[in-house]
């Protein structure tokens, strides 16, 4: 097996097998804090999930907003307008994971 070294966001060490062709399965971790977000809402392609590691968040996805509480995940089209923020007063942990479709 040979891996090479890979790096992303959140992450201390992380091995990408070299025989993959790109990176078609992409996991990185973000911490925002109280009254944040990572990013405006956004879109692109492929799939996409979050995993809460700790606090809380609200996942905006089309107009609609979901809570997302620590050891809770959603799954969802990020072709669709998304975007996650933290409108609590602790800092929230979540791990990104984004799949390639092939599209």
């Amino acid at each position: 097996m040979n891996f090479i070294e890979h790096q992303v966001r959140g992450v201390a060490r992380c091995l990408l097998d070299a025989d993959l062709q790109g990176e078609p399965l992409h996991v990185h971790l973000t911490e925002v804090g109280p009254g944040g977000r990572s990013h405006p809402p956004h879109q692109h392609g492929g799939l996409e999930a979050f995993y809460m590691l700790e606090g809380e968040g609200t996942l905006e996805i089309e107009g609609e907003s979901f809570t997302l509480q620590a050891n809770e995940a959603a799954v969802f089209d990020p072709r669709k307008l998304h975007g996650l923020v933290n409108r609590s007063a602790a800092p929230m942990r979540y791990i990104v994971i984004l799949a390639n479709r092939g599209e």
